[in-house]
């Protein structure tokens, strides 16, 4: 591996070398205005003559500026600055050498009207009152990337080695894509991302605070991902495929396709996924009584795992009127978790701390889960002057099934320390598991313009969730297997949310306002049937939102976001099934789990729109926390659960700092340092601890001749605590060249992530009378080859989907079987 990357270091010299050989021409000037005054941040453009965009540069205090490293051909120029009229130059030829144009002069806009038509082009990164915009097509770095690649350079948001998102340090992000949250997987989601092309993204919106509009649900905020939108007429599509190597395989292949006519706009996609991977969990559990040591367990459990995901859609919208679109969305998913696992465990003898027997449990566990969704919409333009109305209905439908059969083998270790069959029989169990989660939804949406740069909105919502599950385990007796009542359940919960809200926005010369209220009631019933045991939840909650911006100068915003947030558990945690691991450890779900609710305030500066810095604040009442934990009802069992802590807060300083190192080189470098303090009881210990951390993340990405790209990523995160968890530091190195052929129309991409396997976790959980340190290592050391063919008018914009109302619940449906 050590020579892998010398080798990869010495050819990213190479083509660097190549790169500042063969571009050596520049084109330089100054910018003023009719007065001869020079022009400061103005945004100078420069185009390919087949308008393919090259670079961007702002001009200094002077109005000079200077566009290098070019290579031979023909160019246009464009100058943009808010209040002025654009400039166009004509074709400007480059041969490898110095191109000094003369003075550009802008005229200001004559009047209100020509002010509406010629926009000044936006900045890279806006800060607005209630959350940071990128403007992606304006990026040069993101040019040829993926939108998982853009993602990842945004200010405050972390990708760990899972592909799980985080944002200022804060778990649990919605992912959104024109304003519907996609609910997926991390690792479904990733892929979607990386398939998707950054050019076909307008914005990213990161919203730490989100405002009424939204869904209460979720703590650590909202990215949305704006698509373009093009009405040109037309078909476009793309077909990738990609093959990674870890220690195992994994393959990806897809396609999606998008027509538009003047009436409608038709898509449909397909993605296949085969990945086969791994992951070794070596465990040490130490069992005290009065703070004596009882007895122990040393163990290894080696999982071997092949996942396969089968998805798929279609969706359309039709113009009914010039006003009026209607549009539906169908989409079905099939998912297949095949795992084996074979677990180690020795004994720990009390008095003499040494081993005195071992057992063996293999572990065979398919399971299915599927998703059949389908969505209705209607929007329609109610006048000229933009107040509109949207509605949506939804159905969504989560069958499952699968089983788990478990063997375990027992034995005994003399004094001399040999291995000798127990006397114990083997214990053999399988277990069979059937579900079903439906979701209906119903949302309403109105907005209405108001004068002076104002706007009202307001909207209702009501959804109904069904999740019936039933879990029935077998035990060998006598050569029959016969039902095991202590491990079969049947669990039904039904949920019903309604909620309304209004959001008032306006923007002002130098001030950005907005101000919302929603108020959600929720309903909840749960039944475990085996038991005869029930409950029912009905309560309403408030969530204000509020946000300002203002505009200092040319240099400097600042930024105040305030908002309360609620955390739903989902439906698995809810679910009080046992899932187990072996003979001494269980997963399963707590059904009287509260939801966690959070006050959020943040206070945001941004200079040159480049360095952005936030400070944040948060209280969490009865944060949804994993935990390891003893058993207060069975002897030296471990389980596996989601439970309410007392409460959690959090002091972050978090800055994203983009650099331009070279014309060919850039850096955007992501920082936080936070300090989380959590207070609980679980298991009979209480909590009080916290521990001051941060994580880094840099990325250098470089524009190399010939249409070659290159990446190299670093991440860092110190040690932190997660309740009752310590958790060690971890840290991942990772680079990528990509190559665009054939005009563009394919992308080749090579990546090695993880170089030097150290994107794992290693932790340890510590109650009263029980201690457990854990190293879990995965299969996140791999190389991956990614190819993207496009084919159709290469105007044309993907059309993204239509999701509806239904998001959050589905959201909460999660996959079974990823314990």
């Amino acid at each position: 591996m050590t020579r892998l990357l010398r080798y990869s270091f010495f050819v990213l010299l190479f083509l660097v070398y190549c790169h500042a050989k063969a571009a050596t021409g520049n084109i330089s000037g100054r910018v003023t205005n009719s007065s001869g005054q020079p022009l400061s941040f103005a945004s100078v453009t420069l185009l390919q003559s087949d308008s393919t965009l090259v670079k961007t540069e702002l001009t200094n205090e002077k109005g000079d500026y200077q566009l290098t490293l070019l290579s031979d051909g023909n160019y246009l120029l464009k100058v943009v600055l808010s209040g002025y009229e654009q400039y166009s130059s004509s074709i400007i030829q480059v041969a490898g050498t110095a191109v000094n144009m003369p003075d550009i002069v802008l005229a200001l806009k004559e009047n209100q009207l020509k002010e509406v038509s010629v926009r000044g082009q936006k900045p890279f990164i806006e800060v607005k009152a209630d959350k940071i915009v990128v403007n992606v097509e304006n990026s040069i770095v993101n040019a040829g990337s993926s939108v998982f690649e853009a993602l990842s350079r945004s200010p405050g948001v972390k990708i760990d080695q899972n592909d799980a998102i985080s944002l200022k340090g804060k778990q649990g992000v919605n992912v959104m894509i024109n304003g519907k949250i996609q609910p997926m997987s991390n690792e479904d989601l990733a892929n979607m991302l990386k398939s998707m092309p950054a050019s076909s993204v307008e914005s990213i919106e990161l919203i730490s605070n989100p405002s009424a509009k939204y869904d209460a649900a979720g703590t650590a905020g909202i990215i949305n991902i704006k698509t373009k939108k093009d009405k040109k007429i037309g078909l476009y599509g793309s077909i990738n495929a990609s093959y990674a190597q870890g220690v195992y395989g994994k393959g990806n292949t897809g396609f999606n396709i998008n027509y538009r006519n003047k009436k409608f706009n038709f898509y449909a996609n397909a993605n296949l996924s085969n990945r086969k991977g791994f992951s070794t969990l070596n465990i040490t559990r130490d069992f005290y009584k009065n703070g004596v040591f009882a007895s122990g367990y040393d163990q290894v459990d080696n999982y071997i795992y092949h996942f396969g995901t089968y998805l798929g859609g279609i969706g359309m919208d039709y113009n009914l009127t010039s006003k009026t679109i209607i549009g539906f969305a169908m989409n079905t998913e099939t998912n297949y978790l095949g795992r084996d696992a074979k677990n180690y465990s020795t004994v720990i003898d009390s008095a003499t701390h040494q081993p005195v027997s071992k057992f063996f449990t293999l572990n065979a566990s398919p399971n299915y889960w599927h998703s059949y969704t389908a969505n209705v919409n209607v929007r329609h333009t109610i006048d000229s002057a933009g107040r509109s109305l949207s509605f949506d209905a939804d159905y969504a439908i989560y069958p499952s099934n699968g089983s788990q059969n478990y063997t375990t083998t027992f034995y005994n270790i003399n004094a001399d320390g040999t291995v000798v069959p127990s006397m114990q029989p083997d214990i053999l169990i399988k277990g069979n598991l059937e579900g079903a989660t439906l979701i209906r939804s119903l949302k309403l949406d109105y907005s209405h313009p108001l004068k002076n740069n104002a706007n009202f909105e307001a909207g209702a919502k009501s959804s109904f969730v069904t999740a019936d599950n039933s879990i029935s385990f077998y035990q060998l007796h006598n050569g029959n297997y016969e039902l095991d009542p202590g491990k079969t359940d049947h669990f039904i919960y039904n949920e019903n949310i309604n909620a309304a809200y209004v959001n008032y926005t306006r923007e002002f010369k130098k001030w950005g306002t907005q101000l919302g209220l929603r108020t959600e009631q929720t309903i909840a019933n749960g039944n475990d049937v085996t038991i005869d045991s029930a409950f029912h939840k009905n309560y309403v909650k408030l969530f204000p939102s509020l946000a300002a911006q203002r505009h200092i100068n040319a240099n400097n915003d600042l930024g105040l976001t305030l908002s309360r947030r609620i955390e739903r558990p989902n439906y698995e945690q809810l679910n009080p099934f046992k899932y187990y691991l072996d003979q001494t450890s269980y997963k399963t779900g707590f059904p009287y789990l509260n939801p966690a609710l959070s006050y959020s305030i943040e206070l945001s500066h941004s200079y040159k729109q480049k360095i952005i810095t936030t400070l944040t604040y948060s209280y969490t009442s009865q944060p949804l926390v994993e935990v390891l934990q003893p058993s207060t009802t069975e002897d030296k069992i471990t389980i596996q659960s989601t439970k309410n802590l007392i409460n959690m807060s959090f002091y972050g300083v978090g800055g994203s700092y983009q650099f331009q190192i070279k014309k060919w080189w850039a850096n955007t470098t992501n920082f936080n340092a936070y300090y989380a303090h959590y207070e609980g009881d679980v298991a009979g210990s209480n909590l009080s601890t916290g521990k001051a951390t941060f994580d880094v993340y840099s990325s250098n990405s470089f524009l190399l001749p010939k249409n070659y790209s290159a990446e190299l990523s670093m991440f860092y995160q110190a040690p932190q605590v997660y309740g009752y968890m310590n958790l060690k530091p971890q840290s991942m190195v990772s680079f990528g060249l990509q190559k665009n052929l054939f005009d563009k129309k394919v992308t080749v991409k090579l990546n090695i992530t993880d170089i030097f396997w150290r994107g794992y976790p290693v932790a340890s959980s510590i109650y009263n009378n029980f201690e457990e340190h854990f190293i879990a290592k995965r299969d996140t050391r791999q190389a991956s080859l990614t190819a993207i063919y496009r084919f159709g008018k290469r105007t044309i914009q993907p059309i993204q989907k239509h999701d509806g109302g239904a998001e959050d619940e589905k959201k909460r449906v999660g996959g079974k079987g990823n314990g």
